[in-house]
């Protein structure tokens, strides 16, 4: 486990670096800001927070273990915020890597815990760094530089699915082959997952850009920034509901278009069976070994038969072409 602690009192110019031992004391003064970012946080780490940080043990075994959906609760002193964050590296990936982000948003701390780097929290790390001011905005402030960046990094993988969907919708009329089939359960897969992320951030986002009386913890002056990391979520959203409704209609163009294809195929085999019918009976008629059958002994009988089969053949032929059912 990695843990960064960064502090911000009343007297310092900038941010500073603090230890483990001394976050009792940080925390303890309300003028002193403290953000802890916690890497890979497990069972070992409860000390810090169960003693230090006072949280719930409820809490705790949840930020221990990964949460299906993004949630909210408030505490007594603090905030329990889930997010669902992009990881690094979605772009070239198959499926859709999404990593839990716990958020602890106390008045004068922040405590952020992950199991795999997120770049909104290292983006807000090193915007915080650079710049003071953002952290003497409070640490609901600071939850919003995160929630924002955090927010807008599902824009670009809406544009991509879009770029896949219009791909798919390509490939489904030029050839639907069966390897489509595939392409777009996994893109129904997608879909139906950032679905379930995007409805339950969106109203996490939702509840923190109110004026509860439960978000006390949220000044007033700060929460309208999180109604622009919220309208993000609602434009996710709603991409989201298209693009669900054009991969089902896609799904069904496919069915159809095999269907035809196969319709194609049963109507040629048909027509096929139908031409071979009557060459058949014929066939079969001088094929049986009967020795009263006059045309046997024809010299011509041969042959005979054989130009009533290909006449027989090119009539049927030639009336499926006229009927334009070949």
């Amino acid at each position: 486990m990695t843990t960064r602690i960064l502090t911000l009192r009343t007297t310092d110019s900038a941010p500073v670096d603090a230890t483990i031992d001394e976050l009792p004391a940080l925390l303890a003064d309300p003028t002193t800001l403290v953000w802890v970012d916690m890497l890979d946080c497990g069972d070992k780490d409860r000390r810090i927070l169960e003693d230090i940080f006072k949280f719930h043990p409820m809490v705790v075994e949840d930020m221990l273990a990964d949460a299906p959906t993004p949630k909210l609760e408030r505490f007594d002193g603090y905030l329990y915020i889930v997010f669902h964050a992009l990881l690094p590296g979605w772009e070239k990936s198959q499926e859709l890597p999404i990593g839990d982000l716990d958020v602890m948003l106390g008045r004068n701390f922040l405590l952020t815990s992950h199991s795999k780097m997120i770049a909104s929290v290292e983006n807000a790390w090193t915007q915080v760094r650079k710049k003071p001011e953002l952290m003497r905005k409070g640490m609901a402030y600071v939850a919003y530089l995160i929630a924002d960046v955090l927010s807008e990094r599902y824009l670009p993988l809406m544009e991509k699915l879009d770029h896949e969907i219009d791909a798919l919708e390509t490939s489904i009329m030029k050839d639907p082959g069966p390897h489509l089939l595939q392409q777009i359960m996994d893109l129904k897969h997608k879909l139906q997952r950032l679905r379930r992320v995007g409805l339950h951030q969106r109203e996490v986002l939702n509840r923190l850009s109110r004026g509860d009386r439960e978000m006390e913890i949220i000044p007033e002056e700060v929460r309208p920034f999180f109604r622009d990391a919220y309208d993000n979520f609602v434009r996710v959203v709603d991409l989201n509901d298209s693009f669900r409704d054009i991969v089902s209609a896609s799904m069904e163009v496919y069915l159809s278009m095999q269907g035809h294809k196969l319709n194609e195929i049963m109507k040629v085999l048909t027509l096929i069976s139908t031409i071979m019918l009557p060459l058949t009976f014929i066939a079969g008629v001088y094929g049986m070994n009967f020795e009263n059958m006059p045309e046997l002994h024809m010299r011509w009988g041969y042959y005979g038969a054989w130009a009533a089969m290909m006449a027989t053949a090119v009539g049927f032929f030639t009336y499926f072409k006229r009927k334009k059912w070949l």
